[in-house]
């Protein structure tokens, strides 16, 4: 809708659906981040990682949208579905191959059957350790 039409009425529903589809995704992707990490360290490192490289967004939109191109943005725009199109992708990816990975570790041992002396020597090992089980 952003990138094709020229109605500023239709422009305004496109902004309105852009937004409602990017600011809910960010709450799941710092949740699914944070929860495929295993010990604090390495938890706390990780969602601070994803949140600095998440505010270079708006820097980096300095460079994409070009005062020359405006008002229509059609370079921008297209950036933006590209980006777009590549997080679909990689999140399917990701998925996939967690879900490859459970199955994997639940082939050898399921959690169930660790006792709690097997997980408390474990535990150090954050998402290494082998009752680990990401969440997809």
């Amino acid at each position: 809708m952003l990138r094709i039409s020229e109605n500023p009425h239709v422009k305004y529903a496109g902004a309105f659906l852009a937004v409602a589809g990017v600011y809910t995704n960010v709450p799941q992707a710092l949740a699914w981040n944070g929860n495929n990490l295993g010990g604090t360290t390495k938890r706390g490192v990780g969602m601070a990682m994803h949140i600095g490289f998440a505010n270079l967004g708006g820097a980096s939109s300095a460079f994409i949208f070009l005062p020359k191109d405006g008002p229509q943005y059609g370079q921008g725009h297209t950036i933006l579905l590209g980006l777009q199109a590549m997080s679909i992708s990689l999140a399917i990816i990701m998925t996939l191959f967690l879900r490859w990975e459970n199955k994997r570790r639940d082939s050898i041992k399921l959690v169930s059957e660790y006792t709690q002396e097997e997980m408390m020597a474990e535990r150090l090992k954050g998402d290494y350790a082998s009752f680990f089980r990401y969440t997809v």
